[in-house]
Protein backbone atom coordinates (compact mmCIF):
# COMPACT_ATOMS: atom_id res chain seq x y z
CA UNK A 1 0.00 0.00 0.00
CA UNK A 2 1.38 3.74 -0.82
CA UNK A 3 1.63 5.56 2.07
CA UNK A 4 0.23 9.62 0.62
CA UNK A 5 2.47 11.70 1.97
CA UNK A 6 3.42 15.59 1.78
CA UNK A 7 6.90 14.66 0.69
CA UNK A 8 5.49 11.57 -1.75
CA UNK A 9 3.00 14.41 -3.45
CA UNK A 10 5.71 16.44 -3.75
CA UNK A 11 7.98 13.91 -5.57
CA UNK A 12 5.15 13.39 -7.91
CA UNK A 13 4.82 17.23 -8.61
CA UNK A 14 8.62 17.45 -8.82
CA UNK A 15 9.13 14.49 -11.44
CA UNK A 16 6.18 15.39 -13.64
CA UNK A 17 6.82 19.14 -14.01
CA UNK A 18 9.05 19.35 -16.66
CA UNK A 19 7.63 16.97 -18.87
CA UNK A 20 4.43 18.56 -18.38
CA UNK A 21 5.80 22.16 -18.97
CA UNK A 22 7.80 21.03 -21.81
CA UNK A 23 4.76 19.32 -23.59
CA UNK A 24 2.36 22.33 -23.60
CA UNK A 25 4.98 24.80 -24.54
CA UNK A 26 4.93 24.14 -28.31
CA UNK A 27 1.13 24.99 -27.77
CA UNK A 28 1.67 28.28 -26.34
CA UNK A 29 5.28 29.67 -27.80
CA UNK A 30 5.49 27.33 -30.79
CA UNK A 31 4.58 27.46 -34.67
CA UNK A 32 6.90 28.14 -37.45
CA UNK A 33 8.29 25.79 -39.85
CA UNK A 34 7.32 21.92 -39.41
CA UNK A 35 9.71 19.90 -38.30
CA UNK A 36 9.07 17.75 -40.99
CA UNK A 37 9.50 19.90 -43.81
CA UNK A 38 6.60 18.96 -45.30
CA UNK A 39 7.62 15.51 -46.41
CA UNK A 40 5.55 12.79 -47.12
CA UNK A 41 5.90 8.61 -45.62
CA UNK A 42 5.66 6.80 -48.18
CA UNK A 43 2.33 5.49 -47.31
CA UNK A 44 1.33 9.13 -48.19
CA UNK A 45 0.49 10.51 -45.36
CA UNK A 46 2.63 13.56 -43.56
CA UNK A 47 5.98 12.46 -41.26
CA UNK A 48 4.12 14.29 -38.48
CA UNK A 49 1.96 17.22 -39.35
CA UNK A 50 2.02 20.93 -39.23
CA UNK A 51 1.86 20.74 -35.32
CA UNK A 52 5.13 19.68 -34.87
CA UNK A 53 7.99 22.49 -35.80
CA UNK A 54 10.96 23.58 -35.34
CA UNK A 55 10.77 26.34 -32.84
CA UNK A 56 8.47 24.34 -30.84
CA UNK A 57 10.48 21.57 -30.44
CA UNK A 58 12.89 24.10 -29.19
CA UNK A 59 11.28 26.00 -27.04
CA UNK A 60 9.89 22.64 -25.43
CA UNK A 61 13.22 21.18 -24.76
CA UNK A 62 13.96 24.70 -23.13
CA UNK A 63 10.79 24.92 -20.91
CA UNK A 64 12.30 21.59 -19.79
CA UNK A 65 16.09 23.04 -18.83
CA UNK A 66 14.27 26.08 -17.51
CA UNK A 67 11.71 24.34 -14.96
CA UNK A 68 14.80 22.35 -14.26
CA UNK A 69 16.86 25.16 -13.24
CA UNK A 70 13.74 27.07 -11.48
CA UNK A 71 13.65 23.17 -9.10
CA UNK A 72 17.33 23.55 -8.60
CA UNK A 73 16.68 27.29 -7.59
CA UNK A 74 14.08 26.43 -4.97
CA UNK A 75 15.43 23.30 -3.63
CA UNK A 76 19.05 23.02 -4.48
CA UNK A 77 18.92 18.87 -3.58
CA UNK A 78 21.54 18.01 -6.58
CA UNK A 79 24.14 19.96 -8.33
CA UNK A 80 23.10 22.94 -10.53
CA UNK A 81 24.60 20.48 -14.01
CA UNK A 82 22.23 17.54 -12.40
CA UNK A 83 19.58 19.97 -12.20
CA UNK A 84 20.09 21.02 -15.71
CA UNK A 85 20.33 17.70 -17.44
CA UNK A 86 17.70 16.64 -15.73
CA UNK A 87 15.19 18.86 -17.03
CA UNK A 88 16.94 18.85 -20.38
CA UNK A 89 16.29 14.76 -19.79
CA UNK A 90 12.39 15.11 -18.90
CA UNK A 91 12.27 18.08 -21.31
CA UNK A 92 13.85 16.67 -24.70
CA UNK A 93 12.14 13.28 -23.54
CA UNK A 94 8.30 14.66 -23.35
CA UNK A 95 9.49 16.47 -26.70
CA UNK A 96 10.43 13.59 -28.46
CA UNK A 97 7.65 11.25 -26.93
CA UNK A 98 5.03 13.90 -28.43
CA UNK A 99 6.66 13.66 -31.74
CA UNK A 100 6.81 10.21 -31.47
CA UNK A 101 3.36 9.82 -30.71
CA UNK A 102 2.41 12.26 -33.90
CA UNK A 103 4.42 9.89 -36.09
CA UNK A 104 2.38 6.65 -35.18
CA UNK A 105 -1.03 8.47 -35.63
CA UNK A 106 0.39 9.55 -39.45
CA UNK A 107 1.24 5.91 -40.01
CA UNK A 108 -2.25 4.64 -38.02
CA UNK A 109 -3.87 7.08 -40.77
CA UNK A 110 -5.23 9.79 -38.05
CA UNK A 111 -5.04 13.27 -39.11
CA UNK A 112 -3.19 15.80 -37.28
CA UNK A 113 -5.38 17.21 -34.40
CA UNK A 114 -7.94 14.06 -34.54
CA UNK A 115 -7.90 12.59 -31.16
CA UNK A 116 -5.85 9.15 -30.62
CA UNK A 117 -6.84 8.49 -26.67
CA UNK A 118 -4.58 7.37 -24.73
CA UNK A 119 -1.71 7.63 -27.07
CA UNK A 120 -2.31 12.04 -27.17
CA UNK A 121 -2.20 11.82 -23.53
CA UNK A 122 0.67 9.42 -22.81
CA UNK A 123 3.54 9.72 -25.38
CA UNK A 124 5.44 12.58 -24.36
CA UNK A 125 5.41 11.33 -20.51
CA UNK A 126 6.84 7.96 -22.04
CA UNK A 127 9.58 9.55 -23.89
CA UNK A 128 10.53 11.23 -20.64
CA UNK A 129 10.37 8.14 -18.52
CA UNK A 130 12.35 6.39 -21.09
CA UNK A 131 15.07 9.53 -21.27
CA UNK A 132 15.63 10.02 -17.47
CA UNK A 133 16.03 6.54 -17.03
CA UNK A 134 19.57 7.28 -18.70
CA UNK A 135 20.56 9.04 -15.67
CA UNK A 136 17.93 8.50 -12.52
CA UNK A 137 14.56 6.55 -12.70
CA UNK A 138 12.29 8.04 -9.74
CA UNK A 139 10.90 5.00 -7.63
CA UNK A 140 8.01 3.19 -9.36
CA UNK A 141 4.84 4.01 -7.30
CA UNK A 142 5.89 7.75 -8.87
CA UNK A 143 5.83 6.57 -12.26
CA UNK A 144 2.68 4.91 -12.11
CA UNK A 145 0.82 7.25 -10.55
CA UNK A 146 2.08 9.89 -12.86
CA UNK A 147 1.31 7.78 -15.79
CA UNK A 148 -2.45 7.28 -14.09
CA UNK A 149 -3.21 10.75 -13.60
CA UNK A 150 -1.75 12.29 -17.32
CA UNK A 151 -4.83 11.49 -18.95
CA UNK A 152 -6.77 13.04 -16.45
CA UNK A 153 -4.68 16.51 -16.13
CA UNK A 154 -4.07 16.24 -19.92
CA UNK A 155 -7.75 16.21 -20.71
CA UNK A 156 -8.44 18.63 -17.94
CA UNK A 157 -6.13 21.11 -19.35
CA UNK A 158 -7.44 20.48 -22.86
CA UNK A 159 -11.02 21.72 -21.93
CA UNK A 160 -9.44 24.88 -20.24
CA UNK A 161 -7.15 25.58 -22.90
CA UNK A 162 -10.42 24.85 -25.46
CA UNK A 163 -12.46 27.19 -23.03
CA UNK A 164 -9.84 30.05 -23.44
CA UNK A 165 -9.74 29.88 -27.28
CA UNK A 166 -6.35 28.14 -27.28
CA UNK A 167 -7.18 24.79 -29.04
CA UNK A 168 -9.53 24.18 -31.72
CA UNK A 169 -10.82 21.25 -30.28
CA UNK A 170 -11.69 20.04 -26.44
CA UNK A 171 -9.23 17.23 -26.68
Amino acid sequence: MIEITPLFLFSIIWFILPPYIANMSPAVWGGGPPLDGGRIHSDGHRLLGKGKTIKGTTVGILAGVLIGLLQHIAFPFSSLGFALLRGFLLGSGAIFGDIAGSFLKRRMGIKSGDSAPLLDQLDFMAGAIIFIALLELPPLEIILIAIIITPVVHFVSNVIWFLAGRKEVWW
